[in-house]
């Protein structure tokens, strides 16, 4: 029989037997796909069948190496992966399926079902830690889908597991979460934590608490209580004597690099977020770019003596932004509260600088530093004739006391490490 014979022949067989499964002849579509599978032993189709059948029987050591041998077939499938898993967590080999899963969730990272199962698998072997963590994930890559939202968006037989991991990963959050600044809460106590118990709340939907002025919503974290100014005065930081001082060299070297900068490209180690703004970054999300440094000695001095807001993996950013000439960069609102931003103007022909949508503005006057709260809704614009220049820099809001400004990065800590919450570890 030649090759286009075979093949129609096996179409009309598999045809015949999904008839007979939609006819709900179980026994003699199993048969019917076992023949298939020994004719013609490549046949996907006859694997998965035959494996569902065995699963439904309650058989997942029959199952088992159906399905093995489908991944062979289909390698880049995840959900024949993900059968094959719970056909091994099912028959006594947890471990193998635990392997299986992680391989596929490096894989396939946005594949929900893997990470579901892997949180159950991890459970299997008690490893409950691990468990959250991959349940964790599954939940919110579910999410991202539009999936596991509501009743609606969750298929029947996955209602009850997907409740109960919401609510299971609900207070899991909140104790690690808590527990991130317990030692702090041990030594201080809890009238010191007051307003980072209230940002906490808040963080994980507990509260309705909601800034006063409209004009301010931080896009990740709200503590209340804290005064609801969009500027704010340098001397609250003490250190900003030390910016003005500073002012000449620091602005000699800002014009040094932009005079080496590419008309048309970024400088390595820059990034652009619009395309009127780039950024030469000294710190950027709390990591130290060295390279950056040597070319300009008094601004990194200056930079590596502030007493920043320092947040593993977070903050601060310090940088020279340099914004083109008649720019603006769109209306926006910053992370937290619990952190000002603070300018220095370096390059300002006196018509550019920061305004509060519905509220105050600040032309940036060179040697002058502005303290802001970013997470009232702000623009900023440059109408002069030539490019602008600011020593930006991330601090933590003056009117937190030291206990709190401990307490909140090591929260943010503790919520920056769910991202990674694929580790076991």
């Amino acid at each position: 029989m030649n090759q286009a014979a075979s093949k129609a022949q096996l179409e009309t067989r598999l045809a015949e037997a999904r008839a007979l499964v939609d006819s709900n002849q179980v026994l003699q579509a199993e048969s019917l796909y076992s023949g298939i599978l020994k004719k013609w032993p490549d046949s996907l189709e006859a694997c998965v069948q035959l494996a569902r059948f065995a699963m439904d029987r309650a058989d997942p050591t029959r199952a088992a190496p159906l399905l093995e041998r489908a991944r062979t077939l289909a390698p880049n499938h995840p959900q024949l992966a993900v059968n094959l898993g719970f056909a091994y967590a099912h028959s006594g080999r947890p471990a193998g399926a635990c392997r299986l899963m992680e391989e596929i969730t490096a894989k396939f990272p946005d594949f929900h079902p893997a990470w579901l199962l892997l949180s159950q698998v991890r459970d299997l072997m008690g490893d409950r830690a691990g468990a959250n963590k991959a349940l964790f994930q599954a939940i919110r890559r579910a999410q991202k889908k539009g999936e596991w939202v509501d009743q609606g968006s969750t298929p029947p037989a996955l209602l009850e597991t997907v409740l109960k991991g919401v609510e299971r990963v609900r207070s899991w959050r909140q104790e690690v979460l808590a527990q991130s600044f317990e030692a702090i809460r041990a030594e201080h106590g809890s009238d010191e934590l007051r307003r980072v118990d209230a940002a906490l709340n808040h963080y994980l939907s507990q509260s309705d608490a909601k800034p006063a002025d409209p004009r301010q919503a931080p896009r990740f974290l709200f503590v209340p209580d804290l005064p609801a100014t969009p500027f704010l005065d340098p001397a609250l930081l003490p250190w900003t004597q030390r910016l003005v001082q500073a002012y000449p060299a620091v602005r000699a070297e800002a014009l040094q690099r932009l005079s080496e900068r590419p008309a048309s490209a970024v400088v390595p180690g820059e990034v652009s977020s619009a395309t009127s703004w780039d950024g030469y970054y000294f710190i950027r999300h709390g990591a130290r770019v060295d390279s950056h440094h040597p070319p300009c000695p008094a601004t990194s001095a200056l930079v590596d003596t502030l007493d920043l807001c320092r947040i593993r993996d977070q903050a601060p950013s310090a940088c020279f932004s340099w914004m083109s000439p008649q720019s603006r960069i769109a209306a926006r609102f910053g992370l937290t509260n619990s952190r000002v931003v603070v300018h220095l103007p370096l390059i300002a022909g006196g018509n550019s600088g920061l305004r509060v949508v519905d509220g105050d503005a600040r032309t940036w006057v060179e040697g002058e530093p502005c303290v802001f709260d970013d997470s009232f809704q702000h623009e900023l614009w440059n109408d002069d004739a030539e490019t602008g220049a600011i020593l930006l820099m991330d601090a933590w809001n003056p009117h937190l006391s030291p206990i709190e400004q401990r307490a909140l990065g090591q929260m943010i800590e503790a919520i920056s490490g769910f991202e990674s919450a694929a580790s076991i570890s």
